[in-house]
C-alpha cells in the first residue's frame, strides 16, 4: 500500500512539474480533431416485474449491467487559456443484462432457484457538446450534455433452473423456460444524459501535433429508456487520438547562415 501511495505521489508531483513548464498549451493551440473510442460497464437501474405485455412469473428486476463499447468523432476547440469547446457525434452501446432469481418450494426441506434473465441490445446515436476545463497543464475536467436517438432496442428472455443442479427440470421437461424475444416494447426514441470525466493529453511528437488523451468518465441517463422504470449509466474508460491543430513551433528552430 505504501508503495502505490508512494507512485501516486510521484506521478502527480511529475504532472505538476510538466504543468510549471508548459503553460501555453490552449494559448498556441488552434483546433483538434480525431477519433474516441471506450471501453464502458453499463449500470442497469430498474423496477418491473416483466416488460410491457411480454409474460414473466419474476418477482421483479432492479438492476443490470453489461459491457459494451462506445465511438466518437471529436472536434475541440480552444475559448480561452482554461477552456475548450468539444463537440463528439456519438455512437453508443446500451446493452445490458437484467438478471432476478428467485425461490422455489420444492418440499419442506429444500427450495428450488430460478434466474430470470433479460439481455437486451440497445443502440443509438446522438451529439455530446460540451467544455474542458484545464486546471492544469494538459489535464482537463470534462462535462458535456448530450441528445441519442435510439435506433435499435431488442431483447432475449428465459428462466433457467439454477438449483438443484445435477437434476430436476420445469413442465417443459427442460431446464429453461418461458424464451422470448423481439424488440423492445414501448422504447424511447431518445436518450438524455449528462457526462463527467477527466483526461490528459499527451503529445506524440515534438510541435504537438498529434495528442493521445486517456480519458475516465461517468455517463448519467436522465430519462428512462422505455415506458417502464429503467434508466442506464455508463462508467468509461477510453482514448482519443487527435490530430492537433497548433501554432507552436519547435523549441530550436534552424536559422540558415547568411
Amino acid at each position: 500500500m505504501k508503495t502505490i501511495t508512494l507512485y501516486i505521489i510521484l506521478l502527480f508531483s511529475t504532472l505538476l512539474l510538466q504543468s510549471e513548464e508548459d503553460t501555453d498549451y490552449l494559448v498556441t493551440k488552434k483546433y483538434s480533431v480525431g477519433i474516441f473510442g471506450s471501453t464502458s460497464l453499463n449500470s442497469h437501474t430498474t423496477d418491473f416485474k416483466q416488460l410491457v405485455g411480454i409474460p414473466n412469473c419474476c418477482n421483479g428486476f432492479k438492476s443490470g449491467s453489461a459491457i459494451g463499447l462506445n465511438l466518437s468523432i471529436v472536434y475541440q476547440l480552444p475559448i480561452n487559456e482554461q477552456l475548450e469547446l468539444d463537440i463528439r457525434p456519438t455512437l453508443l452501446n446500451l446493452n445490458g443484462d437484467l438478471i432476478s432469481t428467485q425461490q422455489i418450494p420444492i418440499d419442506d426441506d429444500e427450495n428450488a432457484i430460478t434466474e430470470h434473465l433479460i439481455s437486451t441490445e440497445i443502440s443509438s446515436i446522438g451529439l455530446d457538446v460540451g467544455l474542458n476545463y484545464y486546471f492544469l497543464e494538459k489535464i482537463h475536467l470534462k462535462s458535456s450534455l448530450s441528445y441519442s436517438y435510439i435506433y435499435s432496442g431488442r431483447y432475449n428472455q428465459e428462466e433457467r433452473l439454477i438449483k438443484p443442479s445435477n437434476f430436476g427440470t420445469f413442465e417443459n421437461g427442460l431446464r429453461i423456460r418461458n424464451e422470448q424475444d423481439g424488440e423492445i416494447p414501448e422504447l424511447n426514441s431518445s436518450f438524455y444524459s449528462i457526462n463527467l470525466g477527466i483526461g490528459y493529453n499527451l503529445e506524440l511528437n515534438r510541435k504537438g501535433s498529434y495528442l493521445l488523451i486517456p480519458e475516465f468518465g461517468i455517463r448519467f441517463g436522465l430519462n428512462d429508456i422505455n415506458s417502464q422504470s429503467w434508466k442506464v449509466n455508463q462508467i468509461t474508460i477510453g482514448v482519443a487520438l487527435l490530430y492537433n491543430k497548433s501554432s507552436k513551433g519547435l523549441n530550436n528552430p534552424i536559422i540558415p547562415y547568411d
